[in-house]
C-alpha cells in the first residue's frame, strides 16, 4: 500500500521500491483531454482527496493530500477588487494585503503592494484576529468529513500543513519585512512566532485527531536560486526554536515525520533544518540546486522530488546544454536515469519532478514518464480506491 510504502521510505526500509510522488498539476484537463485524458477523469482538489477519480488516480501518482487549518485573520477581510486595467489587477486579499496579478489569471507570482501589518503597533491593533478562534480555524464538523475521506484510503498521503515561521512572516508581512524583522524587532519576532504556533498547536491537534496524518507538510519557501532568504544564525536562533516544539508536538499527537517545502537552494539550512528535527525537504529545483551533491552530503536526510520538471518541454535546453536531444521523451530518459538511479541505490527518495507538473507538459509525455518511471526504476504505486484500469498498470495498479 502507497502510505506504508511512504512510511518505510522515511524509515529506510523499502529496499529498491520507490513511491511515485506529484505535488500537483498546473495543466487542465480539459486540454489533457484533447490529448487523450479520458473525459470521466476531473481537476484534483488541493485539500484532502477527490471523491471521484483525479488525475492522481488516472496516473497511479500519490498525492499530498493536504489537511489544514485556518492561520490567519478571525474574521478574514473582505477580498475585495480595487481595481482592473490595462491587463493588471488589484486585489485586497483575505489578509487584507494588496496584490497585483494578471488580469488574465494567467500564472506568475503575485506584485506585493501593500501589507495590513507594516508595523507591531499594527500586529498589536490586529492581534485578536490572528490567535484564539480554534473553533473556527478547526471547525469539528468540516475536519470530521475531511476526516472520514482521508483517513483509511491508502493511495494518498495525509499531510497536516502548516506555514513554516518565515512562510508565516513572508505570508503576513511580505518577503522583504520577513528577511528584515529578525533584526529591527527581535522581541516582536519571537511573539509572532510564538503566538503563530500556540495557534497552528491549538488546530493541528484538531487536525491531527480527526485526519491521522503521515507527516506534517511545513511550507517555508525561505529559498531562492540563489540560496536561502534566513542566514543560518537567524535560522538557529528564531526558527529552530519553533521547529523543536512543533517537531515535539507532532510526538505527541502521532505523527511521525516532518518535511519542510521551499524552492530555490536552501543547501546552507539543510544541517540546522535537519538538527531542529526536520526528517525530509523538497522539492530541490534543478535550477538552483545539486540534489545528488546534497544526497552524499546528508545520507540521513530524506530527499522528494529533484526531477527537472522541464523535461516536458526540452527544445529551449537542449540548444542551452541541459539535454541532449530536444525530443522530449529521451529528454525524459535522460534526467530519471541521472537522477532516480542513483538515489534509488542510496535509498531515502520518493521520486518526484522539483515543482508541479508544469503548464506546457502534454499528457501522452507526461503518461510516458510515469510508465518509464514503473518500467525502469521501481516504482510501485498501487492506486485502489475506484478499482480503476490505468493507463500503465492496468486494474488496480502494479
Amino acid at each position: 500500500m502507497n502510505r506504508e510504502l511512504f512510511h518505510a521510505t522515511m524509515r529506510r526500509e523499502n529496499g529498491d521500491r520507490l513511491l511515485h510522488i506529484v505535488q500537483g498539476f498546473l495543466p487542465k484537463v480539459e486540454e489533457w483531454q484533447v490529448q487523450g485524458l479520458p473525459e470521466e477523469i476531473v481537476q484534483p482538489p488541493f485539500v484532502g482527496v477527490s471523491p471521484t477519480p483525479d488525475l492522481f488516480d488516472h496516473f497511479n501518482v500519490s498525492k499530498l493530500a493536504h489537511c489544514r487549518f485556518e492561520q490567519f485573520h478571525i474574521p478574514a477581510f473582505e477580498e475585495i477588487v480595487i481595481s482592473d486595467r490595462e491587463g493588471v489587477k488589484t486585489v485586497r486579499n483575505s489578509r487584507g494585503n494588496v496584490l497585483q496579478t494578471r488580469s488574465d489569471g494567467g500564472a506568475s507570482l503575485p506584485h506585493e503592494v501593500d501589507f495590513a501589518i507594516r508595523s507591531r503597533a499594527d500586529y498589536e491593533r490586529l492581534r485578536d484576529r490572528l490567535v484564539g478562534h480554534v473553533d473556527q480555524r478547526a471547525p469539528l464538523d468540516e475536519l470530521a468529513a475531511l476526516g472520514e475521506s482521508v483517513r483509511n484510503q491508502q493511495d494518498h498521503l495525509v499531510s497536516l500543513r502548516v506555514h513554516g515561521p518565515f512562510g508565516f512572516l513572508r505570508e503576513l508581512l511580505g518577503v522583504e519585512r520577513a528577511i528584515l524583522v529578525p533584526y529591527d524587532d527581535p522581541d516582536w519576532t519571537r511573539l509572532l512566532l510564538d503566538d503563530h504556533l500556540d495557534v497552528s498547536v491549538e488546530a493541528g491537534a484538531r487536525v491531527a485527531e480527526a485526519c491521522r496524518p503521515d507527516f506534517s507538510f511545513v511550507w517555508e519557501d525561505c529559498c531562492g536560486s540563489s540560496g536561502p532568504m534566513v542566514s543560518p544564525s537567524v535560522f538557529e536562533e528564531f526558527y529552530e526554536p519553533w521547529y523543536r516544539r512543533w517537531k515535539s508536538f507532532l510526538r505527541d499527537v502521532g505523527v511521525p515525520w516532518m518535511v519542510v517545502d521551499t524552492d530555490g537552494d536552501p543547501t546552507p539550512l539543510v544541517g540546522p533544518m535537519m538538527e531542529a528535527g526536520v526528517d525530509g525537504i523538497l522539492p530541490w529545483e534543478v535550477n538552483s540546486v545539486d540534489a545528488l551533491q546534497i544526497a552524499r552530503e546528508y545520507p540521513d536526510l530524506v530527499l522528494i522530488g529533484g526531477i527537472y520538471k522541464h523535461i516536458f518541454e526540452p527544445a529551449d535546453l537542449a540548444q542551452a546544454g541541459r539535454f541532449r536531444s530536444t525530443d522530449a521523451r529521451q529528454a525524459i530518459d535522460e534526467e530519471i536515469e541521472r537522477v532516480v538511479k542513483p538515489l534509488r541505490r542510496r535509498g531515502g527518495y520518493l521520486p518526484a519532478l522539483d515543482h508541479w507538473v508544469p503548464r506546457a507538459a502534454r499528457y501522452p509525455d507526461f503518461r510516458y514518464y510515469c510508465e518509464r518511471l514503473v518500467e525502469k526504476y521501481g516504482v510501485v504505486n498501487r492506486s485502489l480506491r475506484f478499482r480503476m484500469v490505468h493507463p500503465v498498470f492496468g486494474p488496480g495498479g502494479g
